[in-house]
């Protein structure tokens, strides 16, 4: 029994360090390729600058074919990277974060169920998602007073939204869908913003253009988990 105790206790004082270590290799992996995509746009607006100086230079050197080639080769790497690898990336790193905050919240609610030996578990609870039945268990179960988990549970009750968007519907907004694009709009401030897809405004779409975002997610899911030990809920 003092072996279970001693194991008890050394979960509830390590727990919040044990959960910044695992976020930690999402905080340097995202800084790795952030680094990478701020190197690679410098490289490229460098490039730019080298070969205007140069036609400047020697006007005559230059045909306006070549010239617009250059330009446009250019400007295309720039939205490759800019527009489609840098969204792909934030994307993904949204939908990782995510999974990874939902799988520890039933990973906290399953130590919580067989420490304090109680009758029923998550897999008896109902719910529209594994993150719903989450809810259910804290609050009936260990007693959780939810109010005392914000803003971090609305954060992430909205993250839950983003993501859901970025995967079932690819980032998309369609005309119509009202209620979803309010909701989205009202989580944007600071962390995304939207552009209009089609010339009779057939979909909004995310732009993830803030890589701060990721590391505001982070701090939130480390935030919950701080909130949570109130209630001797630890992962």
């Amino acid at each position: 029994m003092s072996r279970l105790n001693d194991h008890t206790d050394f979960i509830k004082d390590n727990n919040i360090f044990f959960l910044d270590l695992e976020l930690q290799t999402f905080r340097n992996y995202a800084k790795f390729v952030e680094d990478h995509f701020d190197n690679s746009l410098s490289n490229h607006e460098k490039e730019y600058k080298e070969i205007m100086a140069k036609i400047e230079q020697e006007p005559k050197k230059y045909a306006d074919d070549y010239l617009n080639h250059l330009q446009d080769s250019l400007v295309d790497k720039v939205i490759e990277i800019d527009r489609d690898f840098v969204q792909s990336f934030r994307a993904s790193m949204i939908t990782q974060l995510f999974s990874f905050v939902e799988r520890t919240i039933q990973d906290a609610c399953n130590s919580y169920c067989l420490n304090h030996n109680k009758e029923f578990g998550l897999e008896d609870l109902r719910g529209n998602s594994e993150f719903e039945k989450a809810k259910l268990f804290l609050t009936r179960s260990a007693g959780v007073n939810m109010k005392e988990l914000e803003p971090h549970w609305s954060y992430i009750n909205n993250l839950r939204r983003v993501r859901n968007c970025i995967v079932h519907n690819n980032s998309t907004i369609l005309f119509g869908e009202d209620k979803k694009l309010e909701i989205l709009k009202a989580f944007s401030k600071g962390r995304y913003t939207f552009y209009v897809r089609g010339k009779d405004f057939e979909s909004h779409n995310l732009l993830f253009d803030n890589k701060n975002f990721i590391d505001e997610i982070i701090d939130n899911i480390i935030g919950l988990f701080e909130r949570l030990e109130k209630f001797e809920v630890y992962i």
